[in-house]
């Protein structure tokens, strides 16, 4: 005999699992004392639908607690439920137990979850580091086309199975697999792009906290090992500035000034070349480098030594009409420099493999702390390095910008007494 709602609510849970009928193959269970005495509903069928000696399975659904409220089911409800389960099993072929399931994933698929694309947008404009274009540019050419621009970014979470059966790890970690035979240093590249869009997804609320599928591991690092960037060590300076000025290479006098003013700001040649005369500050006596153009995204002070404003005085009788310090007619790309103009100007000078132009901030660091005797701590922060942990970070404000004028004024004399000309 079935149970009434009365009933099924007036059942005391006992030493032992009770499991009473509610009529239609569905059962209230109610569990053990030991177990916390819960009440639930289960739907009890066989699939395929056909008789025990036809080969069918007993199968049990569970359709969820009883009570009131979200999430529990009245007697009326579960039976309601337990009828719809069985017809869409009957109709449909398949197994009861995997309409919710189902049912889930077509959800997912309603909701408002963006695409990847979007998410991909969504985190290129929650940056302002230099890289940012590079990183566009591996992920509408590269990641995008290969996983789906228009896939919701949520189904991408790392154990989320999609339409193929694969999870978003496995989708992800075929991508990564796929790139990592003919380019491992790319794949690395992408597969850590990759993963901070999906942190960014993760913190806006678009996936599962800890369900990141771009997560790194020892196996999906590639065995190529970066070299440092070619460099000069102090001794080999007056050579080089012998030859600089010898200028047999035939470089442009904005080519040649812009390679001085590397070595005495040791700045990134994408934040070099780009040099605007509006940044200048003869005032506080600082060139001002906008954080859209710094790796770290934040604003960088170069002091102005007098060597420094004497040279780009130099470069003003010549580019002082124009935008740009360094303005350069021939470049067809930039209406300044190209960033590669000054490691095309090493090669010509016979430097090629020897001095590349981002190895010359490793000059710096090495003889202001041996020839000059700076703290490395200080000569970092004129290179626009972080330092210190995430705490010291968020405490110390200090930019130690009278000790960084001391070091960039001596710096700038003991290249001069290497050889350098302005």
């Amino acid at each position: 005999m079935s149970l009434t709602a009365l009933e099924v609510a007036a059942i005391q849970a006992m030493d032992k699992r009770q499991m009473k009928s509610c009529g239609d193959s569905l059962y209230v269970v109610v569990e053990p004392i030991a177990k916390g005495g819960g009440k639930s509903f289960l739907g009890i069928t066989r699939f395929p639908p056909r008789s025990p000696k036809n080969g069918g399975k007993r199968v049990e659904v569970r359709i969820g607690p009883h009570g009131k409220g979200v999430g529990k089911w009245t007697l009326k409800q579960a039976r309601d439920e337990w009828e719809r389960i069985r017809t869409w099993s009957r109709e449909t072929g398949k197994d009861p137990r995997t309409l919710k399931r189902e049912e889930k994933e077509a959800k997912e698929e309603r909701s408002n979850s963006p695409s990847l694309e979007e998410a991909c947008s969504a985190y290129l404009d929650s940056i302002t580091i230099k890289t940012k274009e590079e990183y566009r540019g591996i992920l509408w050419r590269s990641a995008l086309p290969a996983l789906g621009a228009k896939v919701p970014v949520a189904f991408f979470a790392w154990e989320h199975k999609g339409p193929s059966g694969k999870s978003g790890r496995e989708v992800v970690m075929d991508y990564f697999l796929s790139i990592q035979v003919r380019a491992p240093v790319q794949a690395d590249r992408s597969l850590m792009v990759l993963r901070q869009v999906f942190d960014h997804a993760i913190e806006r609320g678009w996936m599962p906290k800890d369900q990141n599928p771009a997560l790194g591991t020892k196996r999906t690092k590639s065995r190529h090992k970066p070299t440092p960037h070619a460099t000069l060590p102090w001794d080999q300076l007056p050579k080089f500035f012998g030859d600089l000025e010898a200028n047999q290479a035939n470089g442009s006098v904005v080519v040649v000034s812009a390679v001085k003013v590397l070595f005495m700001t040791f700045l990134r040649v994408g934040s070099l070349a780009p040099l605007r005369w509006s940044e200048l500050d003869y005032e506080e006596d600082l060139l001002v480098v906008p954080g859209e153009r710094m790796k770290n995204g934040a604003e960088h002070f170069v002091p102005l030594t007098d060597p420094l404003k004497e040279l780009l005085e130099g470069m003003r009788r010549l580019n002082g009409d124009q935008e740009f310090v360094f303005a350069s007619p021939r470049s067809r790309t930039f209406a300044h420099i190209s960033p590669y103009s000054l490691n095309q100007h090493f090669i010509r000078m016979g430097y090629k493999g020897v001095l590349k132009a981002h190895g010359v901030r490793s000059i710096p660091l090495t003889a202001g702390q041996e020839v000059l005797g700076f703290p490395p701590e200080l000569i970092q922060r004129q290179m626009a390095h972080i330092v210190g942990d995430k705490v010291r970070r968020a405490y110390d404000r200090s930019t130690m910008l009278d000790e960084r004028r001391k070091f960039m004024n001596a710096w700038c004399d003991a290249l001069l007494d290497q050889g350098l000309k302005v």
